[in-house]
């Protein structure tokens, strides 16, 4: 993303907590909390409805529950499946062609800043699927002037991933962000995507469990 993209990311939510919450959306969405298989609620798998299967497809974790099924904006775009957690709103007033979507919760509020959750997506196309994710670090380094960030490499739905957690400086500090960042290849095109969680209250419980599985539960469907 551009500096500026990354700093709408990171700041879209430093407002009234009135004014964030207040605002809702329509999308589709499944039932129940979202649970990765192997959790105690994978029994409850097979109960996952059509919208929450279609986005399982491929290499990513199944999840049990709500999954947040963003439309895409051109052809030839991923569908990407974003985990909605009990009492995670959708967020619409920050969607644009990159910003695809946005959830908040409204019970974890912290000097005005809502939780929430933000997934991006680009069209990379000419970068190699590692200078995708390097170039989404060094955004988060020359935008936001974020320092000490340690990338951590890995895989999601069977694509190359990196994962980097910071304190966030500037006009919104000290909230807890982690941003993962998805390289998909696709003939001449590379999407690259990211998703981030942030909270003033990283440590409480419920923003860490719902934080894991909104990160681990990413649903990517070409």
């Amino acid at each position: 993303m551009t500096n500026r993209r990354v700093k709408k990311v990171a700041t879209a939510f430093a407002v009234p907590a009135a004014v964030v919450l207040g605002v809702t959306g329509c999308s589709q969405s499944t039932g129940g909390d979202p649970v990765a298989e192997g959790t105690s609620a994978t029994a409850s798998a097979a109960q996952t409805s059509a919208t929450s299967t279609a986005a399982s497809a491929g290499n990513c974790t199944a999840v049990s529950g709500r999954v947040l099924t963003l439309p895409t904006k051109a052809a030839g775009e991923p569908t990407l499946g974003l985990p909605q957690p009990a009492g995670w709103e959708r967020e619409t007033s920050q969607d644009s062609d990159v910003i695809r979507g946005a959830i908040v919760n409204k019970d974890l509020v912290t000097d005005a800043f809502a939780a929430n959750a933000v997934i991006t997506l680009e069209n990379a196309k000419g970068m190699t699927p590692q200078q995708a994710l390097d170039s989404q670090v060094d955004s988060l380094r020359q935008g936001l002037k974020v320092t000490g960030l340690q990338p951590v490499p890995g895989t999601l739905c069977g694509y190359p991933s990196t994962t980097v957690t910071y304190t966030m400086p500037g006009s919104t500090p000290n909230h807890r962000s982690t941003t993962v960042a998805v390289s998909i290849p696709d003939g001449a095109n590379l999407w690259s995507v990211t998703v981030t969680v942030q909270s003033k209250m990283p440590d409480d419980p419920t923003y860490r469990r719902d934080s894991q599985a909104i990160l681990s539960g990413l649903q990517i469907t070409k």
